[in-house]
Order: structure tokens, then sequence, then C-alpha cells
């Protein structure tokens, strides 16, 4: 990539880096091809410089190496927060920008299976709708994945999974929000969500059946139990079939206004014995592929003690064997303790720690 002051760019040029606004908004994502609109867009906000994907390294889509990850992350909820502002302001969609978005995550979980390793961190509140779509969006990429779906159904499925709950924009807020269980009659028109995302994406021209189908299915059940249509088996697709557990699995694991947060733990064991309900083979897929805490992995018990897994047991992902290396006062043990979750039901996985929240133990 090269720098370029805003005056030197022109039509044609590809932008390598998000270019945000004071406030934060993203006016360009990575990937965009600069047009005249774009340029006036630059000059208005009063950016100064951007950086331009040089030429050469155009022949294919632009890789992101390792340190960049983190960077491309926070590239990619600020997008998500932009299309979300978007949709509530105006309901419509950039079908370029969501593509691009959904490119760059794609790229992530092809790169790094494990990139689901963060999402058991609390989230706030206000940003509980984008920071769910992306969440789900990554889920739902992995479930593909290990179900063997072709690239182009994998970028299908991301985009249905970044837009799955835009219809919660059409939701007042008070109800969205509300500190307190919801009556019926708000429950009602929560549940009318789903339908209101089919209108709003549907407007956007040539989005393939699959996606508005799945964001119009992604709460029916197997069982028939699910809405808006009550649908039954093979009467729902399957994007809307791995959007269903990638949805409750992310929403258990998020703290609500009206409820805390699940353990990861927790929120299998509740999709797992939701009988009838989910996909059995996306399910299986699910259990054994993704709800796993991967070897290496540093994790805080419920004990207080710190630990890494050495070891999966196979069948059961949620508890591995995790060597105890701090205990609950954070000093760090000299002998080798190593404790099988499988074994001990009463100890379990709270949450995976980040390598700085590691770092801080240490010091």
């Amino acid at each position: 990539m090269k720098r370029l002051p805003v005056e030197k760019a022109e039509k044609g040029m590809v932008i390598g880096k998000a270019v945000c606004a004071a406030d934060g908004s993203v006016l360009l994502t990575p990937g965009t091809v600069i047009n005249e609109y774009h340029l006036k867009q630059l000059a208005d906000s009063q950016i100064k410089c951007v950086e331009i994907v040089d030429t050469d390294s155009m022949v294919a889509p632009p890789v992101f190496a390792a340190a960049d990850d983190e960077l491309t992350r926070t590239e990619i909820t600020r997008t998500v927060q932009c299309i979300f502002r978007e949709i509530t302001l105006s309901s419509q969609l950039d079908k370029g920008t969501i593509k691009r978005t959904v490119d760059n995550m794609l790229r992530m979980v092809l790169k790094d299976r494990a990139v689901l390793l963060h999402l058991t961190e609390v989230r706030e509140v206000d940003t509980y709708i984008f920071s769910h779509s992306l969440n789900v969006c990554m889920l739902s990429l992995i479930l593909g994945l290990f179900l063997k779906l072709k690239r182009g159904e994998l970028k299908d499925l991301g985009i249905a999974a970044l837009l799955h709950d835009v219809g919660r924009a059409r939701v007042p807020r008070h109800i969205l929000y509300k500190p307190s269980p919801l009556t019926v009659k708000e429950f009602a028109e929560v549940k009318k969500h789903s339908a209101y995302g089919y209108e709003i994406i549907r407007e956007c021209d040539h989005l393939p059946e699959q996606v508005t189908q799945a964001v119009l299915q992604h709460h029916e059940r197997l069982d028939g139990s699910g809405y808006p249509g009550g649908l039954r088996g093979d009467e729902i697709g399957l994007f809307a079939r791995i959007l269903a557990v990638a949805d409750v699995f992310d929403a258990l694991l998020a703290d609500r206004p009206f409820r805390e947060a699940f353990f990861p733990h927790q929120a299998v064991d509740i999709i797992s014995n939701s009988s009838g309900q989910f996909d059995p083979e996306v399910l299986r897929v699910f259990i054994e592929n993704v709800a796993i805490y991967p070897v290496g992995s540093v994790v805080s018990l419920n004990t207080g003690e710190t630990g890494v897994v050495v070891d999966v047991n196979k069948g059961q992902q949620t508890r591995p064997v995790v060597r105890v290396m701090y205990d609950s006062n954070a000093a760090k043990i000299q002998s080798i303790i190593e404790i099988d979750l499988s074994k001990n039901p009463e100890t379990f996985i709270t949450r995976v720690l980040r390598e700085e929240q590691v770092e801080n133990i240490i010091c």
C-alpha cells in the first residue's frame, strides 16, 4: 500500500485501509474502487490522506498478515456499525460494502479457524445488535466451512448472517433494550424483525434467494416451534438452519438487560438439549468442531485459577484438560496440576483470555 494526499487520489484507485470520519464512522472500506462521489466524500469530510493499494498487488485479493488481524477485525466492526447506522436512518443497504466486509471475514476464517476464540467475552448492551451480527457471521462461516460449502456459498451465507438481524432497526428501542422480561405483546413485536429484515434486504438488488430466505427463516425450528411461518423440517433452508445455531449460541453468550451471559458450556448444553429444534448435522458439526477450546488456549476457571488447555476430550469439546498455571490469587504454581474437566463436573471454563489479559496476570 502507499499513502497519498487526498488531492492526489484518482478515480479507479483502490482503497487499501478503511477511511474513517472524525466521528469514527467508516466512509470507505478496504477494496473500494474510488469514483467521483468518493472523491467528493473525502473532500467534504476533510480527510487528508488515504492508503491506496499498489497496482501490482491487485492481481489477487489482499491477504491480511497475522499482525493485521486485530486491525482488520476493528475495521470490520466499524463497517458493521456503519451498515446498521445507515439501515436505521434510511433502510438502505450498500451491497458492495456488505460483500467486501464478508470477504474480509471469510479470509480471516480460512486463515485461522480458531477466530472464535474470543467470542465468549462480555458485550456492551448498546453495541449488541451489530456485534452479535458480526459474531454470528464469523460462526456461520466456520460452520459452513466444516459443512464443506463451496466458496461462493460461504460468501452468500456470510451475507445472510451479517444481515440476519437488520429488521431489528424497525423494532422500537424501548422494547429492544427493555431491562426486564418482555410482555407477550412486546415479544410479538420483536418477532416481526425477521419479516422486517426480509422486506429491507429484498430491496437490495441481486441478492440470492438463499440470502433473503435465510433472513426470513433464521428463527424457524425443525419441530415447527419457530417463527414467523412455523415451518418444519425441509421447509427450512440450509442457510437458515446454520444461522439458527449460530444465532442462539452467540445470543446466549451475551449479557442482556434482563439476564447475565451464560458460560460457553451452558450455552452448548442448552442448544444440545433443545430436542428436535435444530438440524442434527449442523448441531453435530457445531459441537464437534466449533464449541471447543483449542489446545494452547489460556483460560480462566470458575475456581479463580488460570490455566492452559493441553488436551481436548473427543465428544466433550467443552470439557478439555487444563494445566493450571496460576492459583486464584494469581500466584504462579510450581508443580504440574492438570484438571480433566470431563471428570470434574463442578469445574468449568468461564472465559478465554487474550494475550494482554495473560500479561496482566503474569505482571
